[in-house]
């Protein structure tokens, strides 16, 4: 999530990656203590990681509905330092059923926002966990901090080989709006930038759809960038924010589409 995480949506690989309208690598991040997020998902192609996402359930990852990809070799990647080579603490997967909901829509970015059920279930462990959804409803104030992670591009302009993870402060929507003249930014999204004027923090391409954790919960999901770069000191990353209506299908969902 460094600046290298950001880059990584800049540059000609980024051609191959679902948009993370604009950039979704991380940028200005560091290195995390290997299995520390242990709820973090890889979704890759050819054994590159074009999305990050979130393990809510032992069957079901969360991510951004702009990822779907429904290509046969498609993976997700669970329990992963370095996601995209072999690492006995990983469990692999096949995507059964992509499960966009249902108002997303591409142009507005509106509900950018998917669940992923798994061909398999994942056993938890230290290196595996469960992400638990928000138990409240209420609205991340602008000024609260958060974090992100992913193995998307970096300030190198290639993509991270370890999971990366950077700090933000949430902005408020009226400033965020300022930066953009499209999309409209609504209550259902977030906004973030780096926590210092002069730091470049950011996610960037390839960190779409990872969690978003404002003081230690749950909060969001990294959606769509300005489209001019990552890290950019003036123009905030926006995530989609867990607001009630989504929590509640992504339960309905899970609880309807049980295995017998």
């Amino acid at each position: 999530m460094t600046s290298h995480l950001l880059a990584l949506l800049l540059f000609p690989i980024a051609l191959n990656l679902p948009p993370r309208y604009g950039c979704t690598e991380i940028i200005g991040g560091r290195v995390v203590s290997p299995h520390s997020w242990p709820y973090m998902a890889a979704i890759q192609r050819e054994n590159s990681t074009v999305c990050g996402g979130a393990l809510v359930e032992k069957q079901w990852v969360l991510t951004a509905a702009h990822c779907e990809l429904n290509e046969p070799e498609v993976r997700v990647v669970l329990g992963a330092h370095q996601a995209s080579i072999a690492e006995k603490e990983q469990q692999i997967f096949k995507v059964m059923r992509y499960v966009p909901y249902p108002q997303f829509d591409r142009s507005s970015k509106e509900n950018d926002i998917m669940l992923l059920k798994l061909n398999g279930v994942a056993k938890r462990n230290k290196y595996v966990q469960t992400l638990c959804l928000p138990d409240s409803y209420e609205d991340i104030k602008p000024g609260t901090m958060c974090k992100v992670a992913g193995w998307g591009v970096t300030s190198s302009g290639k993509p991270s080989k370890c999971l990366q993870e950077t700090t933000l402060k949430i902005v408020d929507r009226k400033t965020c709006q300022s930066k953009y003249k499209n999309p409209k930014i609504t209550s259902n999204m977030l906004c973030a930038l780096g926590k210092k004027l002069h730091s470049k923090r950011d996610a960037c391409q390839g960190d779409s759809g990872g969690p978003l954790i404002c003081a230690d919960q749950y909060s969001g999901i990294v959606s769509f960038g300005s489209g001019k770069g990552c890290g950019r000191r003036d123009a905030p990353g926006v995530y989609t924010r867990l607001t009630e209506k989504y929590i509640d299908w992504i339960k309905k969902t899970i609880s309807h589409d049980r295995d017998p």
